[in-house]
């Protein structure tokens, strides 16, 4: 059996920053996700934040890190205001909602980061890379594609509902709960099932199982900017970890 070609084209992501390795992406989520929750101010909440921005900027997810940045300074605003009606338990609810919602921001700013500019070819590519094993890599690849597709999905159900006067918004949810829950999110469901059975599919006939070497016609490799990005966090949060085992609390 032939080697199973996995080609790829990583502009056709719509980046128009620098293209990161897949594994720089991956590496830097898991270190940041580590980093959002090792200190409890405000101020570093924004550090973190505003380092999260600089990687969609340079990244190419220009509009992406403008409304994350407007929807940060919102929830930033939202809380100094209600924090003198605290007492009252509905606006200790929001304030709650408020600030669980700005602490994982930055997490899902990259993770829509990750997906939006990385090519599932190239990211199988990078996992072949690191030994990763068989299994893991059809299986992260099927979830890996199945969150565009089922967003477009989503954006169909939307506009034939939409149609019919059943779109799927907060109104219709207390007016007319069930039927927004039938015609909407039901063939959601159904359809992310059959979305993932055809991707899973697709990528066995795309050799993804195939045991002998991959390739890929992009190359996979760390650029000077992977590595600096990276030594940056690496240093920031051994310097934060030492910190809080020396009791100094951010």
């Amino acid at each position: 059996m032939s080697n199973a070609a996995i080609f790829t084209d990583q502009t056709k992501c719509g980046n128009k920053g620098l293209s990161f390795d897949p594994r720089t992406k991956i590496l830097l989520l898991i270190e940041l996700d580590i980093l959002l929750f090792l200190g409890r101010s405000l101020a570093y909440e924004t550090s973190v934040f505003l380092f999260c921005t600089l990687i969609l900027l340079v990244g190419g997810q220009n509009r992406t890190a403008l409304k994350c940045a407007g929807m940060f300074l919102l929830f930033v605003l939202t809380e100094q205001l209600i924090q003198p009606y605290l007492a009252n338990a509905f606006v200790s609810f929001v304030h709650f909602i408020v600030v669980v919602v700005r602490k994982v921001l930055p997490a899902f700013m990259l993770a829509k980061w990750l997906v939006a500019t990385t090519e599932v070819s190239a990211f199988a590519a990078a996992m072949w890379k690191c030994q990763i094993p068989q299994s893991a890599i059809v299986t992260t690849s099927v979830i890996f594609r199945c969150f565009p597709t089922i967003s477009e999905e989503w954006r169909a159900i939307q506009t034939a509902m939409k149609m019919r006067g059943i779109e799927f918004n907060l109104k219709n949810m207390v007016r007319r709960p069930s039927e927004t829950i039938v015609y909407i999110l039901v063939p959601l469901f159904i359809s992310a099932l059959n979305i993932s059975d055809e991707l899973a599919a697709a990528a066995l006939c795309r050799g993804l199982d195939n045991p002998g070497t991959h390739t890929c016609m992009t190359q996979i490799r760390f650029r000077w900017y992977d590595i600096a990005f990276l030594l940056v966090v690496a240093f920031a949060l051994v310097v934060i970890c030492a910190l809080n085992i020396g009791g100094y609390s951010l």
